[in-house]
């Protein structure tokens, strides 16, 4: 498969240390992505497992490769937000549990979780192992792209009051980077902290602030939940 640029108007990773949380979540029937939280515990969408059983699900970290590279974990536990919504993508947003602590490294890292949101037009970075285009290419190596923050007003305007508080849109005001399919539960972060999880809504390269722009999960709302679920093993 040749080396492909994007999530959509992206580029490659160097290497798996830049960004050591991140995670591509595995299984028969699923290909999305997740972030490291702690080293038993990876946040992901709903979306991504709500279907499966924990035994059938497996987390690769420490790679910018999909199906090569890196350690791989095995999920014992499947925690859904009590709240998830599949018909509205409310809370959808998932914590994995791990059965070994995973080794800690220079591409084995957690990202802190964020307590607040970006201002309104900051830069985050979020990366994944998805399609690169609309006919669902898939790229050789992880993506990273910069997105742009966008206002509540806007992001509800743009999805037809769809949105909720729990939810954040970003995306490119040139509409060239976006998130694509099997991008579920790609990680936007910001000034070193876990700031969103991919959810829905995007289109492959319409991501300017527009109806395509994607939406991702507003961590900020979520992080008392992950600590509990955590916490709880």
């Amino acid at each position: 498969m040749a080396s492909a640029r994007a999530i959509s108007g992206g580029t490659d990773v160097g290497s798996a240390s830049q960004f050591p949380y991140m995670v591509s979540v595995q299984g028969p029937v699923v290909m999305c992505e997740g972030a490291l939280v702690d080293f038993r515990h990876v946040v992901t969408t709903a979306t991504c497992v709500n279907s499966l059983a924990p035994s059938d699900v497996d987390v690769r970290v420490g790679s910018d490769q999909y199906y090569d590279g890196g350690l791989y974990g095995h999920v014992t536990k499947n925690a859904v937000h009590p709240a998830f919504d599949k018909s509205t993508y409310g809370s959808n947003i998932a914590v994995l549990s791990l059965a070994d602590s995973l080794p800690a490294g220079p591409s084995i890292k957690p990202i802190p979780l964020a307590e607040s949101d970006p201002a309104v037009g900051s830069a985050g970075v979020v990366t994944s192992f998805g399609a690169t285009n609309a006919q669902n290419d898939l790229p050789d190596f992880l993506q990273q792209a910069t997105l742009t923050t966008f206002s509540a007003t806007q992001c509800q305007n743009f999805k037809g009051g769809k949105v909720t508080s729990r939810m954040l849109c970003a995306g490119d005001p040139r509409g060239v980077k976006d998130t694509c399919p099997a991008d579920q539960g790609a990680p936007l972060a910001y000034q070193g902290r876990l700031v969103g999880i991919y959810s829905w809504g995007a289109s492959c390269g319409l991501a300017a602030p527009n109806a395509s722009s994607p939406v991702f999960n507003r961590i900020s709302t979520f992080t008392t939940w992950i600590n509990t679920v955590m916490s709880n093993g």
